[in-house]
């Protein structure tokens, strides 16, 4: 007998132990089919989110205010001329018969500083101002004229094809392949720039007064230690290039990422009320809440057959029919109304022009080389730059 019941006791030990494992194991796969629910849901929001802001870089393209033009301010001070100014722009337009949208405006006036161009300008400008500073500066200016140009070309035309609902799906993916580009591209043209900027190294600054703007002169041949300084630079800064490449690139990573960054904090008023991109988004979830909750029903949906089974994930697709069909009242599926649309403007892009002229010189690297223009003193200019170090 004692056999026997110590048998059963044994039993009984054993389905308890797999009862209680069984119920951590359930307890286990709704925890995880839940933290996936809300990764799943963030990771939409975000998609859209960055569907917003590529449907913002669109409208800021068409009112053509970024600093593409070279000639003009903030690179000098000549403002442009921009026509209409400010453009309106649709956005959140309707499928109707005529479309209907509300309106963007995103002004120059309050959007013309940019902090980085300007101080630039300011050193440009400075009498005491080094040719070596003035090399990096073309550079870097050229990577960041470059980059605005590149962003308002490319998302102007995107916004003149595709329909919005095509920007936000899709803005998201494109813009993977966009930046990927971009990126190789700008390495490309600061190589570029290295060189073709080089005509820097044969410039001297005249302009001892301290007074008014730098008076630049270019060396030649006639003037043989001047000119053979440099072309020392030119084969030192040719070996800095070379080995210390996989550093130096970070001046073109960091020149295209400040752009992209800045297009972020510029200025807009929705039908007339100044907002942010923060109220873009917003406004892009509300507008497109059922595309949005639809995608995340689809996911919900999967995660409960793949996380919990099959019955959790038919009870999932019963629950969503009933919550669609009105059945229980949830408005998940009921779009929220636009307010204050009017019919739909043109989609094409304001006009800019610039009369004022950035002046570069007369002679490039290669023509430096072998003629110059004027003579000149490097060796002060080197003494300059070592007084500014010390």
């Amino acid at each position: 007998m004692s056999d026997i019941t110590n048998d059963t006791s044994t039993i009984d030990n054993k389905k308890g132990i797999n009862s209680t494992s069984s119920n951590h194991s359930d307890a286990s796969k709704v925890i995880n089919f839940f933290i996936s629910v809300v990764v799943a849901i963030a990771i939409i929001l975000l998609y859209f989110s960055s569907g917003a802001l590529m449907l913002f870089l669109c409208k800021l393209a068409q009112s053509n205010i970024l600093p593409t033009k070279s000639n003009c301010a903030p690179y000098t001070d000549t403002q442009p001329v921009i026509n209409p100014s400010p453009i309106e722009t649709n956005i959140f337009t309707t499928f109707t018969d005529p479309e209907m949208s509300m309106k963007l405006q995103i002004p120059y006036d309050i959007n013309s500083k940019n902090t980085v161009i300007e101080m630039f300008k300011e050193y440009k400008d400075d009498p005491s101002s080094s040719f070596l500073a003035n090399y990096f500066i073309s550079i870097i200016e050229s990577l960041i004229q470059f980059n605005y140009s590149s962003i308002n070309s490319t998302m102007n035309s995107m916004n003149g094809i595709f329909y919005e609902s095509v920007v936000i799906l899709l803005g998201p993916i494109i813009s993977v392949f966009l930046y990927a580009f971009k990126i190789i591209f700008n390495v490309l043209y600061f190589i570029y720039l290295w060189f073709s900027n080089m005509s820097w190294f044969f410039k001297t600054n005249n302009n001892d007064s301290g007074d008014g703007k730098p008076e630049w002169e270019e060396v030649s041949i006639i003037t043989p230690f001047n000119w053979s300084l440099g072309i020392g630079l030119v084969f030192l800064f040719t070996f800095l290039l070379m080995f210390g490449f996989p550093f130096l690139v970070l001046l073109p990573m960091l020149c295209y990422h400040y752009v992209l960054f800045s297009t972020l904090f510029y200025k807009s008023f929705l039908n007339g009320k100044q907002i942010t991109l923060f109220k873009i988004i917003i406004e892009t979830l509300k507008y497109y809440k059922v595309t949005i909750v639809s995608i995340i029903s689809l996911f919900v949906v999967f995660l409960a057959f793949s996380k919990l089974g099959s019955i959790a994930g038919v009870s999932s697709i019963i629950t969503l029919c009933l919550v669609y069909y009105g059945v229980i009242s949830i408005d998940m599926f009921k779009s929220i109304p636009e307010k204050n649309l009017t019919p739909s403007v043109s989609y094409e892009q304001a006009k800019k022009t610039c009369s004022g002229k950035r002046s570069t010189g007369k002679h490039g690297f290669f023509s430096n080389l072998l003629l110059g223009q004027k003579g000149g003193n490097i060796t002060k200019e080197l003494k300059k730059l070592g007084k500014n170090l010390a």
